[in-house]
């Protein structure tokens, strides 16, 4: 039974010459033209493509050098960046407009149960919660006023301060080790949380307590 792909015996030996490794013939011997296409190189020379793998061979002199390689692979991450004009770099994105910076707050809190929101809570910033200046991607961010419906965090990659809609802030630390569901809730959730709810105390059986005693 013939194998399937080139046999690793009949690859080429380029030290030697180009010739088989096995045969010690001019390469390609025969077993090995049998899982091979020939074509030609733009430079002249031919090559070789395996027909059921993706190994090619030039044979002859290298038709390009390492400084070909290096423009190659810069023009395509160009062309790529171009085809996904939403991915950084962030020049892709408007200009940044003003925004207030600050030293980094000398606070940080963690969060112990639902609705314990306070300053130095570490969260995400979801796409699309920022001016898309600052890119379509998340942010880590320290709530510096939590509030409703926004609240002002402060950015780390670039200090600046920010009055973001609490429903597009993510807690973004927490335990590790059985982690709560309360921690995938945005802040939006936690800080509605916290408003005290008012119970209606108005006697439900008000003719139970009438007539005279």
């Amino acid at each position: 039974m013939r194998p399937i792909r080139l046999p690793d015996a009949h690859l080429p030996s380029i030290a030697d010459g180009w010739t088989c490794r096995a045969c010690h013939t001019p390469w390609p011997c025969a077993t090995a033209g049998e899982h091979l296409t020939p074509s030609r190189c733009t430079c002249g020379q031919v090559t070789y493509w395996e027909k059921r793998g993706p190994r090619n061979w030039h044979l002859g002199e290298r038709c390009y050098t390492a400084a070909d390689v290096i423009v190659r692979q810069a023009a395509d991450q160009a062309a790529y960046r171009e085809a996904h004009p939403h991915l950084p770099p962030s020049h892709h994105y408007p200009a940044k407009p003003w925004r207030r910076r600050r030293q980094r707050p000398p606070y940080q809190h963690t969060p112990a149960q639902p609705g314990d929101i306070r300053p130095g809570t570490w969260t995400w910033v979801k796409p699309g919660g920022l001016h898309p200046g600052w890119g379509d991607i998340h942010h880590l961010a320290m709530v510096t006023r939590p509030g409703l419906p926004k609240s002002e965090v402060w950015l780390i990659l670039d200090g600046t301060v920010h009055d973001v809609r609490a429903d597009q802030l993510r807690l973004a630390e927490g335990p590790r080790r059985d982690r709560a569901a309360w921690w995938n809730w945005t802040v939006d959730r936690h800080l509605h949380g916290q408003q005290p709810q008012t119970e209606d105390r108005t006697a439900v059986q008000p003719n139970l307590f009438c007539g005279s005693f």
